[in-house]
């Protein structure tokens, strides 16, 4: 009876044992799919490394799932089996986390965001108006702007509070008629309010703003797609003077192209002044450079595309905030600065010394805005931050920043980033570069002018410019063409 009773013991533990090598190789197979369909579709490995890893799965998988599930399998090979089977789907579940980070940083980047424009209702500091409500009926001073968004706005604000316009050309008109007292308030969009707060600073104290608009904007610029991995091709880095939300229009503070040639590894960095004067596309007008990112990103594309006469097949839409936590999320950086200064008219205020420096998220920002520093201080600013640029590039494409780091990367940039450069486009890089693993070869040049007084489009006043200079920029399109029309 005893022994009869050992062997129902015996045989039920055995049962219970096998019933949970059993459930370790369900839950096993499940991710060990879940994880290789990820993988395939995730697409960013090359065939040489993608092939060996699943047909590994499959091999390691025909050993594991059989003994765990098999009722007569011996008891140390189902043992080892389970020990191998939990190692794999902890790592099944690590790599499902960094796929499915991956997939959403993707969707993020490359979902078109829609610009958003802000328009101010602003009144005299001093002014009893609190509320938009306090203003119906009255007449308001506003843009005779034709464009869409602002023609919407001022429909919308009309709706709310039943108000009657003065149009006026002029914006610094506009706000001065509001000083004056000729006006109760003026609807103004806050990209041209902002950028005369830049110039006057009485402006943000003399005034107020009591409501705000948000239109967006449909993108309506068409991507020059090509085949990234085969063909050379142009993107404008379009950096906003701004932090937070990507999908804000505000002034394009950098402007950059850069150039890639796939096949013979080459990268170039032009570098344009924000304050150059030049026509912008849509408005048919002169106006510095940096004010056409108060008309979106593609503006300024393609004013830049008009005045270069190339074509821009991408733009990558960045802002402050990219920078900082960008560099942070890479441990830093390490530049080799060829002068030594310090910052101005920031709130945080850094040393630089001349040679090698090692940067922070805000010490870099800081160093690719300073231009108080030199005579030409714009031209300068370009120069540092194509050396910030250049010195992210690096040190992000290192192989082991890339593996201790690469969620931190996602995080730091998946709400600070907007491209128009498909999935596709960006996965097949991605694929070429571990497949190859190249090094890249960067190159800088900087395109620039004379300093000048000039009647801004979007101020309706003189403003400081930089005149361009055809011969300058004859010369950087020369070298733009030279390294797309490099051979292998």
């Amino acid at each position: 009876m005893r022994s009869d009773r050992r062997r129902m013991e015996q045989e039920q533990r055995k049962l219970k044992k096998n019933g949970v090598y059993r459930t370790i190789a369900v839950i096993y197979a499940i991710l060990a799919l879940a994880f290789t369909a990820m993988l395939l579709w995730l697409n960013v490995l090359p065939a040489k490394i993608l092939y060996p890893v699943v047909a590994l799965l499959i091999v390691i998988s025909l050993f594991i799932v059989p003994v765990m599930y098999s009722k007569r399998g011996k008891s140390g090979r189902k043992k080892g089996a389970a020990v191998f089977a939990v190692a794999l789907i902890l790592l099944f579940g690590v790599g499902t986390y960094y796929i499915s980070e991956t997939i959403g940083f993707f969707n993020s980047i490359t979902d078109i965001v829609k610009a958003k424009e802000d328009f101010y209702l602003v009144v005299k500091a001093e002014s009893q108006y609190e509320e938009a409500s306090e203003l119906k009926g009255k007449t308001i001073a506003t843009s005779s702007d034709t464009g869409k968004t602002y023609s919407e706005a001022r429909n919308k604000l009309k709706d709310e509070i039943d108000a009657k316009y003065d149009y006026i050309d002029d914006a610094s008109e506009m706000i001065e008629s509001l000083l004056q007292n000729k006006y109760s308030a003026v609807f103004i969009s806050a990209a041209s309010y902002d950028t005369m707060k830049e110039g006057n600073a009485s402006i943000e104290t003399d005034t107020k703003i009591i409501y705000t608009i948000s239109i967006t904007k449909e993108s309506s610029r068409k991507t020059k797609h090509v085949d990234v991995t085969e063909e050379p091709f142009n993107i404008l880095v379009s950096g906003l003077d701004t932090t937070g939300d990507i999908g804000t229009t505000s002034r394009s503070d950098v402007n950059m192209i850069v150039t890639v040639n796939p096949t013979t590894h080459q990268i170039l960095l032009t570098s344009i002044p924000r304050d150059y004067y030049v026509t912008l596309s849509s408005k048919n007008a002169k106006d510095k450079l940096t004010h056409s990112g108060l008309y979106g990103v593609e503006e300024t594309v393609s004013t830049v595309e008009d005045f270069m006469g190339i074509d821009i097949n991408y733009y990558v839409k960045v802002n402050y905030s990219t920078i900082t936590k960008l560099v942070d999320a890479i441990g830093g950086i390490d530049i080799d600065s060829p002068y030594g200064f310090t910052t101005h008219g920031m709130s945080d205020h850094y040393t630089f010394k001349k040679g090698q420096n090692h940067l922070n998220g805000s010490m870099a920002l800081a160093y690719s805005r300073e231009r108080q520093s030199w005579p030409d201080g714009d031209l300068r600013r370009n120069e540092n931050q194509q050396i910030i640029i250049e010195a992210i590039i690096k040190k992000a494409s290192n192989s082991t920043t890339i593996l201790t780091d690469y969620t931190s990367i996602l995080n730091s940039i998946e709400e600070n980033l907007s491209t128009d450069m498909s999935q596709k486009d960006i996965k097949s890089l991605i694929k070429m570069q571990l497949k190859d693993m190249p090094g890249w070869t960067i190159e800088k040049q900087a395109i620039k002018g004379e300093s000048a007084s000039r009647m801004s489009y979007a101020l309706g006043a003189n403003t400081s410019v930089v005149l361009p200079d055809e011969a300058l920029i004859a010369a950087a399109v020369d070298k733009i063409s030279q390294v797309k029309d490099a051979a292998e």
